[in-house]
């Protein structure tokens, strides 16, 4: 054990539970017990969380005050009280944030945090440090599947904390470096010039993990793939995508440049840590401290598992700004299977199938998922990056970067596969010179600029 990780482990987080009432570990040791319960001890466990948490915006929220709920009710059947609560959609939330803050909380105990704005303006909330830590302990129970422990060596490919100072930015290096045992390599500025550079940094640091955007990750293992051969990772154990759709060949491709497995973390800063894929490549439900249901695009009713739908959260502990039914942005299709080989008994989410905005729609109503372009992107060499925007009903522009080597002839032949997907929607290639990313740093495949209509 590196005297980083010795550190980390041994005597800061126990300093932290002893000065701080930390209770990461605590938590964590109670998942990776619940995380083997029979389905009837977690749906006990939930239900005892969920009638907290009504009880609790019943009394002291004023967005769940004024729906009328009674504590009978919720003591009654909580899972039939939940399925009465409209769903929140960030738009309204962001539009009233005041009313979902819980009269009743101390005020003193909140943790301001924002999302990203990937999709738009951020959302701004609030959480406590019981919410929190249960997220932490969340990570940690997934990772542990993976024989990596808080104080394990990582890298990230990252975004920097630009809105920092200077002073600031490097007293946080100094916080990840010593105090996490990770080092961040910046997501916005990943260029051919670093390979080696790059490479003699990870044989030196030798990680355990590597952790990222799903699109940043991949750029990075695109850059390395020529000099794969040179890298000398003994330690690593895996690399961690989150954030973002891990599409097969970006898995593929950070399987074969790093020599080890690839898993996705399923989270979302304004959500938790939702799951985590198991060695037996399932993706596990963080069900001990949410309630994630999908329903349909446009009518918002429950769909059965095996159906894809638009992902719907209910976080379990945060009472200081309860969030009930909020409607995340993600689509997924939950597994109708139970069991997994490896002994959890956690739900199961078959697929993360991408942002609620990349679902395209047809002049006749039909849904198609943008997920299509990825796949069809692969038939072609000329391309470097691409991003197809549907800026109305009946228009679609193909957003193209060049290769040095590009063929002019596949242009138009991308542009006629993509079309053969969205019959009646003129198809626009445009060539660009580059597509930035989001303000989060996330990369957008597919992008509908309009709202979904029945």
């Amino acid at each position: 054990m590196s005297v980083n990780k010795f550190f980390i482990e041994k005597l800061l987080y126990p300093a932290m539970e002893w000065k701080k009432g930390n209770r990461i570990r605590v938590y964590l040791q109670e998942m990776e017990q619940t995380q083997y319960a029979a389905p009837e001890v977690l749906r006990a466990l939930r239900a005892a969380r969920l009638k907290t948490l009504l009880h609790a915006c019943a009394a002291g929220v004023p967005a769940y005050q004024s729906l009328g709920i009674s504590d009978a009710a919720i003591e009654r059947d909580p899972w039939a009280v939940l399925r009465t609560i409209p769903i929140l959609k960030k738009s309204a939330f962001q539009a009233q944030p005041q009313r979902y803050l819980n009269t009743r909380y101390d005020r003193s105990r909140l943790i301001a945090n924002v999302t990203g704005g990937s999709t738009g303006e951020p959302v701004r909330f609030f959480m406590d440090r019981y919410t929190v830590e249960h997220y932490e302990a969340a990570r940690w129970r997934g990772l542990s599947w993976w024989d990596i422990t808080p104080g394990s060596r990582s890298v990230m490919i990252w975004g920097n904390p630009i809105e920092l100072s200077q002073d600031k930015q490097r007293a946080a290096r100094w916080k990840d470096r010593f105090l996490k045992n990770r080092m961040i390599l910046s997501a916005y500025d990943l260029t051919e010039q670093d390979v080696a550079r790059y490479i003699r940094f990870l044989n030196r640091y030798q990680p355990e993990y590597l952790y990222g955007y799903a699109s940043a990750l991949s750029t990075f293992a695109d850059l390395l793939a020529p000099f794969a051969d040179a890298l000398r990772l003994r330690h690593l154990k895996a690399v961690v995508s989150t954030s973002e759709t891990l599409y097969d060949h970006q898995r593929q491709r950070l399987q074969d440049v790093f020599g080890s497995p690839v898993l996705n973390e399923y989270g979302a800063r304004d959500a938790g840590i939702l799951g985590y894929e198991c060695p037996c490549g399932h993706l596990h439900l963080s069900a001990e401290n949410c309630i994630l249901e999908v329903v349909d695009p446009v009518t918002f009713e429950p769909v059965p598992p095996g159906q894809s739908g638009l992902v719907v959260t209910t976080d379990l502990n945060n009472l200081a700004m309860p969030r009930l039914r909020y409607l995340l942005g993600d689509t997924a299709t939950l597994s109708p299977e139970t069991g997994c080989p490896c002994g959890v008994t956690l739900p199961v989410i078959r697929s993360l199938d991408g942002r609620e905005d990349a679902i395209f729609q047809l002049p006749d109503g039909k849904l198609v998922h943008g997920n299509f372009v990825n796949q069809l992107s692969r038939k072609y060499d000329s391309f470097r990056q691409f991003q197809l925007v549907q800026t109305s009903i009946d228009r679609a522009e193909l957003r193209l970067v060049l290769c040095e080597q590009s063929r002019p002839e596949e242009i138009d032949a991308f542009r006629q596969d993509v079309a053969g997907f969205l019959p009646g929607v003129e198809v626009r290639a445009v060539v660009v010179p580059r597509i930035e990313p989001g303000k989060s740093g996330k990369f957008r495949y597919s992008i509908r600029q309009f709202d979904l209509h029945a």
